[in-house]
């Protein structure tokens, strides 16, 4: 700062000698056009929503306004059902690895511990649905991907078509994995 200040001070004489090369010449002089922050960030926020508190202007639009589309919610749902399937899977490894070694207990000693509860059938069949749907789910939409990286599809007509289809089709491939497995 100080020799930022001492250059423009000095910038007239320094240049007459042609002592100072065009781009520090150039900024010394532009230095002096700027003047020293004198507010912090936030004081800056603050008299920004005074303002426009004052001048009755509305916050920016936000998502309440927006009438949602269908690319964009399958979008959303394709990163849930993989983040979901990830956890889960995550989960249940890391369950297995803590539940063996402490209770002894393997994989078809769970299931069987899980028969002997006597869940309702229409229980345990939501429960494999809740299961089946985003893999299904996760797999057509996957497949439009592959389509889209091979360039097709992307006509907006062509977009809504497909995202239809694949919403509905996870549907009946949830339904088809529960009956068949």
């Amino acid at each position: 700062m100080a020799l930022s200040m001492l250059l423009v001070r000095n910038s007239a004489a320094i240049s007459r000698l042609g002592m100072l090369s065009a781009p520090l010449r150039s900024a010394a002089l532009s230095s002096r056009l700027v003047a020293p922050m004198t507010t912090t960030a936030q004081e800056e926020m603050a008299k920004f929503w005074d303002k426009n508190a004052q001048r009755k202007r509305p916050m920016s639009p936000h998502l309440t306004i927006y009438k949602p589309q269908l690319t964009a919610m399958l979008s959303i749902t394709h990163r849930g059902t993989g983040a979901a399937m990830a956890g889960f899977v995550y989960a249940f490894s890391m369950g297995m690895l803590v539940v063996n070694p402490l209770l002894g207990w393997d994989f078809p000693t769970i299931i069987s511990f899980i028969k002997s509860l006597e869940i309702h059938p229409w229980l345990i069949l939501g429960g494999k649905w809740c299961m089946a749907w985003p893999i299904a789910y996760h797999a057509m939409n996957g497949v439009r991907h592959l389509s889209w990286d091979a360039g097709y599809g992307f006509n907006m007509k062509v977009l809504y078509r497909s995202g239809w289809f694949v919403f509905l089709s996870s549907f009946l491939l949830a339904d088809l994995m529960l009956y068949f497995l």
